[in-house]
């Protein structure tokens, strides 16, 4: 900003050198006498020397002329009064109180030595229309003044007339000015010209320059460090601004020392991120720490010196703080702490505050980390559009409203932005130095196609998508990380270990890589090794989001369980007229990374034509899981039957990712038909079954299962199952099982129904459609139509069908939870029956 030549001659226009000589000897009253004098010429000339001389403050000298302002005067004592008083105001860095003189008394009733003082007020207060003002009544009076048409240049500038304020700044170096005065002014506008067209080196010469030539200037001072600060070194700026108030109090307002404090904590937050993000360890987040606390105390300055300042600078005080608070709320998600960001989202909210784009993105943010996507799409639509062009695609607002639009089921609208993205983003750069220079955008948007392929069910194509990604880019910890979730998705527990194991080993401190290790060590059953890597990963990096959602995975994996799984029908007098059965298991959470104590109760009653028949049972067992076997054993009591204590165990082996191996035993079989419970029959039930696994949209199944009856009767059965999905969207998924059976009994003179021989084959087609979803919480809705035939052994050959429907709700890892209806025609013993039935299982973690 050019030195303020007018005001060092404040005053002086129209006062005698014999009433300065005389006032000059003459002795100042104290200022409460002043306050009370009369207005005369000699007083004031006398007030303007005391004041030249520092014998009174500046504030005494306008508490002076502001009571002559107030008593009755002539036109010409006014202007006068009114010009030193500007003049002083300005001076003295009160220019808030000098923009106000200058609206009470406009620039056309202003001497002309005022009129500068005036300028330099209007401009730092940013009143572009007194500055205007002021700038032409300057020029109709001096048309030749050089320091006029530098504040016509400064004035060209802040109203965004860059081309202009540069067209005069050439004219007023030709010829280049010899005067010090005029250099130094000349040069400061080259600088503020510099500043404008964003070359920030060059404004730092001009200043450089003009310091040299005029040294311990303030204004140099100040717009050097604001232009340090637009230069990306704000930190530095601001530390040099406060030594320099501390050094000689004025040089810069409270407000740009707030504005420049502001910039400083902007910037350190981005170098604290950046170190977070390159540690491990609590130490990693100590910077963002520091930065939040200063932040605090920042607001707390802030707050104090915007309730003293003048009323016109309002509204920047408030930019500030705005900006202040758009900080914090980064800082706070970032520092992994969403819930106390919504909160101080919710408090700006309230009070009208309208935040800058990133702000709304960093709101949104903490709305998704907290499960609240449907809060976050909005303020993240919002930060774009009040973005607008100044915004670059893709930036990681766009990314994150494309997961946002995915946890909202907006599908669609996730895959037009995607698309949107893709389309901006070539995969070698337009404008580079070297041609065909690989975009590394254009990376990172292939790995969200993919990812997002994977997150819409579409695993087969993700497959592809990832082995060509990795082929292509081997060591990108991204694509190597979204092939390895595919894996897992495609029911390959050891593939997606072995590459979370080689991913280890490549990327070590890969936090996203490290929580998807851990989830593949718990779906292979290695309990003990994930818990391992989870504590380190917790002591690593609590704060991260990856690190925060796999934490609370775990509880739900790891911890207490209750199932539920309950049915009722009607219909069937062959088997029972009616009856209904509920079975239930509370798990203890896992004990020394492996074990698990139970109990189990199955309660039950079915109604028929010999009697009706009450089933109680309770079991107390232990479970025993260790990568690929699981083993399980139980001590169980019935209120009846022959059997009333007995044992039950099972065992589980996973044979790579292909092959499933399981055995089970039974001493009270829950399968005993009820007539055969009325005839005090039970029974021992053995079974065994292999299973051969594709992936997760096709499995081959093949079953065997043996009922010892206590009356002498054996039967046995195999059953076959292909299970196969054909259609995987996003919101619909269709998919059909095969099933053929085959039994045979050994007696048949028995109450119970129990043929010599049957078979059936029945084809299952099921469809699911997803009805709504937030985040993890979802709700289905499934028909399931089958149809088929059914052969027993002295009566032929007979259809059998069956219709359900059904709800689903997953609430992320709180709660499963599945009931419906259903209806089926069976042929028993010649005679079709038709049953219909409701069912509700349920599965929930208890913590």
């Amino acid at each position: 900003m050019p030195p303020i030549v007018c005001a060092l001659a404040l005053g002086m226009q129209g006062m005698s050198q014999a009433h300065a000589d005389a006032d000059a000897r003459a002795t100042t009253p104290p200022a409460a006498d002043r306050s009370a004098r009369a207005y005369g010429a000699q007083q004031h000339d006398a007030l303007i020397v005391a004041r030249r001389t520092g014998r009174i403050t500046p504030a005494e000298a306008l508490q002076q002329l502001s009571a002559w302002l107030a008593a009755p005067l002539d036109d010409a004592q006014r202007r006068r009064v009114a010009s030193d008083a500007v003049s002083i105001a300005a001076g003295d860095g009160r220019f808030a109180e000098a923009v106000a003189l200058g609206r009470r008394f406009p620039p056309a009733q202003l001497l002309d030595y005022a009129l500068g003082p005036l300028t330099v007020a209007a401009r730092r207060t940013r009143d572009l229309a007194l500055q205007g003002e002021t700038i032409a009544v300057w020029r109709a009076r001096q048309p030749a003044s050089r320091n006029a048409r530098i504040h016509e240049a400064f004035w060209l500038l802040d109203s965004g007339d860059a081309a202009g304020a540069e067209a005069l700044y050439r004219a007023l170096s030709q010829p280049a000015p010899t005067e010090t005065a005029d250099r130094v002014a000349l040069l400061e506008l080259r600088g503020a010209v510099a500043r404008a067209a964003g070359d920030t080196l060059q404004a730092l010469a001009a200043y450089t320059e003009s310091s040299a030539l005029q040294p311990g200037r303030a204004d140099a001072r100040r717009e050097t460090d604001l232009a340090l600060a637009a230069s990306g070194a704000a930190s530095t700026a601001f530390d040099d601004a406060e030594a320099a108030e501390r050094a000689h109090p004025g040089t810069f307002s409270a407000l740009s020392l707030s504005r420049l404090q502001q910039q400083a904590l902007a910037q350190r937050l981005r170098w604290a991120i950046q170190e977070r993000d390159e540690r491990a360890g609590l130490a990693r987040v100590g910077s963002l720490d520091r930065v939040l606390a200063d932040q605090e105390a920042a607001l707390g300055r802030l707050d104090m010196a915007a309730a003293s300042a003048a009323p016109a600078e309002a509204a920047a005080w408030h930019t500030v703080r705005v900006r202040l608070q758009a900080d914090r709320l980064l800082a706070l998600v970032e520092r992994g702490r969403p819930a106390d960001a919504v909160a101080l989202y919710d408090t700006l909210r309230a009070t009208g505050t309208e935040l800058p784009p990133y702000g709304l993105a960093a709101a949104a943010g903490a709305f998704a980390q907290e499960r609240r996507s449907a809060d976050a799409v909005p303020l993240y639509e919002a930060a774009l559009a009040k973005a607008g062009a100044d915004l670059t695609m893709p930036d990681a607002i766009h990314f994150e409203l494309v997961y946002a639009y995915q946890d909202t089921d907006r599908f669609e609208d996730a895959e037009a932005l995607l698309k949107r993205i893709e389309d901006a983003t070539p995969a070698f750069l337009r404008l580079a130095p070297q041609a065909r220079r690989p975009n590394r955008q254009y990376t990172d948007v292939s790995g969200m196609r993919s990812l997002l392929t994977l997150y819409e069910n579409r695993t087969a194509l993700a497959q592809e998508r990832f082995a060509t990604l990795t082929q292509e880019a081997p060591l990108n910890a991204g694509f190597a990380q979204g092939a390895a979730q595919t894996e897992r998705l495609r029911d390959h527990p050891e593939a997606a270990l072995a590459r979370f194991e080689a991913l280890a080993t490549n990327q070590p401190f890969d936090l996203g890589a490290r929580a998807g290790h851990v989830e593949a060590l718990m779906d292979a059953g290695e309990f003990a090794q994930a818990r391992r890597r989870a504590e380190a990963l917790q002591a690593d990096a609590p704060d991260a989001v990856a690190v925060r959602g796999l934490a609370r995975r775990r509880r739900a994996v790891l911890g207490p369980q209750l199932e539920i799984e309950s049915a009722g029908s009607t219909g069937g007098a062959t088997l029972a007229d009616r009856e209904w059965r509920l079975d239930s298991r509370l798990s203890s959470g896992l004990i020394d990374d492996q074990w698990r104590v139970f109990y189990d109760q199955s309660l039950g009653r079915g109604d028929t034509a010999l009697g009706d028949a009450n089933r109680a049972r309770g079991g107390l067992g232990l479970n025993w899981q260790r990568g690929r076997w699981l083993a399980e054993g139980e001590v169980q009591r019935s209120n009846t039957g022959p059997y009333r204590t007995s044992v039950a165990g099972r065992v589980d082996y996973r044979a790579g990712d292909a092959w499933r191996l399981s055995a089970t035993y039974d001493g009270d079989s829950k399968d005993l038909p009820w007539k055969a419970q009325i005839a005090g029959t039970g029974a021992r039930e053995a079974g065994a079954s292999v299973g051969y696994v594709v992936d997760e949209s096709r499995r081959f199944d093949l079953k065997w299962k043996q009922l010892d009856f206590s009356d002498g009767n054996l039967r046995s059965g195999l059953d076959f199952g292909w299970s196969e999905r054909w259609i995987s969207t996003p919101r619909f998924q269709l998919e059909t099982r095969l099933g053929v059976d085959a039994s045979r009994g050994r007696e048949q003179d028995v109450p119970y129904f129990n043929p010599s021989s049957d078979a059936s084959a029945q084809l299952a087609v099921r469809a699911q459609w997803l009805n709504w979803k937030s985040d993890d919480r979802q709700f289905f809705q499934a028909v399931e139509l089958g149809g088929g035939g059914y052969r027993q052994a002295g009566f032929g050959t007979g259809a059998l069908w069956s219709l359900r429907y059904e709800h689903r709700w997953n609430l992320g890892p709180k709660l499963a939870l599945r009931y419906g209806v259903s209806v089926s025609g069976h042929p028993y013993d010649g005679v079709r029956e038709r049953q219909r039935g409701v069912f509700l299982n349920l599965s929930t973690p208890l913590q």
